[in-house]
């Protein structure tokens, strides 16, 4: 895996380019820092690649912070688990980190909500879900931002966990604290446990129940 710092430069991919050895099919969505794309590799099998736009972050110091945390999430997407989207490439296009991840055609858990299904399929969802973090927990890691979008659905409509961009090692501390002060909290406040959205308690470490609290 190639993690040498590069200065970025402007990439925004258009459908049939390439990167690297992925061709672009279709773009499926688009975060704060990153957009993730519908690719094949060599016109074969099909997979989701997402790719980091650092060159939209003005300041090295941050660019390099947020590579560092895009390693992590990579890196925990190599936990081997059928419940978990796995990690299968790591690259670099102009400065911009990518990874290379299974392919769920069924979408995200969001498209399920308002829409009827069996009881039968709510309990399985749910214990799929449970079941990738019983994986995660198990590494020592805690997801921290288990939500509708970050569990998608494979061709078996099995759910698994994914975006692992700010999952964090157990006994971490909740939030950034400078100088007895909170400078970032991670997570989506729609889903936060109490602990997390009150970033004043320093002491305050992250633990499985923090997902637990997520997932009921």
């Amino acid at each position: 895996m190639n993690d040498k710092y590069e200065i970025p430069h402007r990439l925004v991919p258009e459908i049939g380019e390439q990167i690297d050895n992925f061709k672009i099919q279709q773009k499926l969505g688009q975060g704060s820092f990153g957009s993730v794309y519908k690719v094949s590799e060599n016109g074969k099998k099909i997979y989701a690649l997402k790719l980091l736009n650092l060159y939209a972050v003005p300041h090295q110091e941050q660019r390099i912070k947020i590579m560092e945390r895009f390693k992590l999430e990579y890196e925990t997407g190599k936990i081997k688990s059928k419940y978990l989207v796995q990690s299968r490439n790591y690259g670099k296009k102009k400065g911009n980190p990518y990874i290379v991840m299974d392919f769920c055609p069924n979408g995200d858990l969001r498209n399920q909500i308002n829409t009827t299904i069996s009881i039968d399929f709510a309990n399985k969802i749910a214990n799929n879900i449970l079941l990738g973090l019983k994986a995660l927990h198990k590494e020592g890691k805690v997801h921290r931002d288990l939500k509708p979008e970050n569990i998608l659905l494979d061709k078996n409509n099995v759910a698994l966990l994914t975006d692992f961009g700010i999952s964090g090692h157990k006994d971490m501390r909740m939030t950034k604290i400078r100088f007895g002060k909170p400078q970032e909290i991670f997570g989506t406040y729609a889903y936060m446990p109490p602990e997390q959205i009150k970033p004043t308690n320093k002491n305050v470490t992250i633990l499985p129940t923090t997902d637990i609290f997520h997932s009921v």
